[in-house]
């Protein structure tokens, strides 16, 4: 495993803080200089940087999900620097009660085992070609 990635354990603990509402622990795996980019189809989508960045993306989320928005991580795809999470994630729309579950494909780049750069993909091709990774 390279030096850049933490232990994969620490990965999926990072989901695990997430989807308890515990998002300074969460926050924490990534870098103070981090670049956060949505999934490219969800609306008013941008680039968050930076852990306020994170902290705008996640008042965002919880503005039309609420807190029982949740990211389960499948498997993780690894290359040098880079990894691709299989995420199941879930949801209910605050007031509409509309359920959402899909897969999101999430590229974390890694150094010094912090998160610098997350995109969230749609489609499992678009993130291994992000992430410069193959089947």
């Amino acid at each position: 495993m390279s030096q850049e990635i933490p232990p994969l354990e620490t990965i999926r603990a990072g989901f695990d803080a997430f989807n308890r509402c515990d998002y300074e622990s969460w926050i924490a795996l990534y870098d103070e200089d981090t670049e956060f980019l949505d999934l490219a189809e969800t609306p008013d989508t941008g680039v968050f940087r930076g852990h306020a960045g994170i902290r705008a993306w996640l008042a965002k989320l919880q503005e039309a999900w609420g807190e029982g928005f949740r990211f389960e991580p499948l498997s993780i795809t690894q290359g040098d620097d880079v990894v691709v999470v299989d995420t199941l994630a879930r949801g209910v729309g605050l007031g509409s009660d509309v359920k959402v579950e899909m897969t999101v494909y999430t590229v974390l780049r890694f150094r010094d085992q912090k998160i610098v750069w997350s995109r969230g993909f749609a489609d499992r091709a678009d993130a291994l070609e992000a992430a410069g990774l193959s089947e």
